[in-house]
Parts: structure tokens; sequence; C-alpha cells
């Protein structure tokens, strides 16, 4: 996630210095989400407010519908065993 952040910073010629600014954020913050990919949330929030990206984490609060036939495989999975090796004779 960080280097996706690098990148459009870079598409939007912007500087390190001049996003972490911009996003309210410590130098050192903004270096370590882009070189590392960690960071809070409020950090992640902001840098992609900053870079006008907020709507791209929209898709992470989508509650994904399953409907009961998914739920039952999903079920029987989870419970399915291995059959027991034969011996050799």
């Amino acid at each position: 996630m960080g280097a996706r952040l690098r990148e459009q910073r870079l598409a939007q010629a912007l500087t390190q210095r001049e996003l972490a600014q911009m996003a309210g954020l410590s130098l050192g913050a903004l270096r370590k989400l882009e070189s590392d990919g960690q960071c809070s949330m409020e950090t992640l929030v902001r840098v992609a407010q900053a870079l006008g990206l907020l709507e791209a984490l929209d898709d992470l609060f989508v509650l994904k519908r399953q409907s009961i036939a998914q739920m039952e495989q999903v079920d029987f999975v989870r419970r399915r065993k291995r059959a027991p090796r034969k011996k050799a004779s």
C-alpha cells in the first residue's frame, strides 16, 4: 500500500514534505508509510484525503452479502477432513 501511495504522490508531482504538510502529518510518518506500508488508520485516511483518494477506501467497508448456499459451502469446507491413509501391505 505504501508503494501505491508513493506512486500517487509522484503522479501528482508532490514531495514527501508537501504531502505530509497537506495531510497534517510528520514527514517521518509519511516516510514510514511509503517505505514499509505501516501506519495507523488515521494516517492512512489523512494521506488518502490529501491525495484525493478517499473514495478508493470505500470498498474496504462494504459488507459483502452471501447466500445461504455460499455460507453452507464455507461451513462444509471448514468441517471436511481427509481420509486416513491406507497402510502398506
